[in-house]
């Protein structure tokens, strides 16, 4: 990847450019002896600009190249190197000489008279050429000035970022970018879209697990979109070792939030559901993905892991069915609450939520797993739209599962809108 161009700040250094027209070496060195806070132009520099700067106002770059050998060799004073500097910038952005825009940048640097503004322009200009160049070094420290002189500038912190993350220091570059989001916060911004996914980025090609989980859960509080959610949750999967358990309720979330994509996301929840002893869930979800259109037929028919689980889930679910009232009376009737939460499982998965929301407090006050149990407390209240419930289930879950249970509070609160057109991500 590279930065965009930054031919357009031309014009903004041909603003500041210092009329010299009409200026003899006598009256040049009166000026620079009666206002010393004035440009101090050498008087041999005042003659052999004009020439230079009469053919870059008309546009005669042809007649400024040739001009401007003279005007460089006359530069003596910061001043007079400065001002050809500029000139020398605007003239290889004017004609596209690229080759030419790095020294004359660095020129306009070394003589110290650049206006900060100015400076941080140019700074910019340098580092992005210096990254696109793969000059790493120079780009780094070009941005690194640039967020000196400019604290709050945004842009040059995120690339900045960028250029720490191609030096292999991951561990420098998400801080930067944390840093313009909280600038964004702070200023009561919206933090945009890319900001949020650079830092997921950087966290997840750096293996960050509890920083893949913050960004990741930031990024779809604030962008609740089925593509968002996809992002995250992939995410946490792939840089978390979870249990299958774990696992399995992720793959949960991704179905109510219509983020499951693909034959395979289907095919691992179904045999997860399967291999628990939930046909029924295990069904329903090939069903969803065939009526989504994320599993054809034709998937069916050329997958026989797919049409294995569907087929054996299919023939499971009357029996099961039919077994589930009288294993609801043991579980109620068991002294410790693991049937209570595995039959809350059972009509999790047949999406009978009251039902499975009653077991799951029973599984509580019998002593079943307080995580576990809570966890799925708060799935069967979300689904069943009660927010605040599952809010309250979901912030008793401690321990590896706790992200999820944040995760799923989340979509309790917030949903999923469709996923944004391809254009618009």
């Amino acid at each position: 990847m590279k930065f965009a161009s930054t031919t357009a700040l031309a014009l903004s250094f041909a603003l500041s450019a210092v009329a010299l027209t009409g200026a003899s070496p006598a009256l040049a060195k009166k000026a620079d002896a009666a206002d010393p806070s004035k440009p101090q132009y050498s008087p041999a520099f005042a003659v052999a600009a004009q020439p230079l700067q009469k053919a870059m106002q008309a546009k005669d770059y042809p007649t400024a190249k040739a001009a401007l050998p003279a005007a460089q060799a006359a530069a003596t004073t910061p001043d007079d190197k400065y001002q050809v500097a500029i000139m020398t910038l605007i003239l290889a952005q004017s004609t596209n000489d690229t080759a030419a825009e790095a020294p004359a940048a660095d020129a306009v640097i070394a003589s110290g008279k650049a206006p900060p503004e100015q400076l941080g322009q140019i700074l910019d200009m340098r580092g992005r050429i210096a990254y696109n160049a793969n000059d790493l070094a120079t780009a780094d420290a070009s941005f690194t000035k640039v967020i000196q002189l400019q604290p709050q500038n945004g842009d040059a912190i995120v690339l900045l970022a960028q250029v720490k993350t191609r030096e292999g220091k991951t561990g420098d570059a998400l801080p930067l970018v944390d840093q313009a989001i909280q600038a964004k916060k702070a200023a009561g911004q919206p933090v945009d879209e890319d900001l949020y996914r650079r830092a997921l980025s950087i966290a997840y090609d750096g293996k960050m697990s509890p920083q893949v989980v913050k960004y990741g859960q930031e990024l779809v509080d604030a962008y609740p979109r089925a593509d968002i959610w996809r992002v995250a949750l992939q995410t946490y999967r792939d840089t978390n070792r979870l249990d299958p358990q774990t696992d399995l309720d992720t793959l949960r979330l991704m179905r109510v939030s219509n983020s499951l994509a693909g034959e395979r996301d289907y095919y691992e929840y179904a045999n997860s559901a399967l291999n628990k002893g939930f046909p029924g869930e295990a069904k329903a979800v090939i069903d969803q993905g065939m009526t989504s259109n994320m599993v054809d037929n034709k998937a069916l028919a050329t997958s026989k892991a797919l049409a294995e689980v569907k087929q054996v889930a299919g023939s499971k679910i009357a029996a099961d069915k039919a077994d589930l009232p009288a294993s609801e009376k043991r579980a109620r009737a068991s002294a410790d609450g693991k049937q209570a939460l595995l039959i809350g499982d059972a009509y999790l998965g047949y999406g009978e939520f009251a039902k499975a929301a009653d077991l799951y407090k029973v599984a509580l006050q019998k002593g079943a797993d307080a995580n576990l149990a809570n966890l799925h407390l708060g799935e069967a209240l979300a689904q069943s739209n009660d927010k605040a419930g599952a809010a309250q289930a979901f912030a008793l879950v401690q321990g590896p599962a706790q992200p999820l249970a944040q995760y799923w509070t989340i979509w309790a609160n917030k949903g999923s809108a469709p996923a944004a057109p391809a254009a618009a991500k």
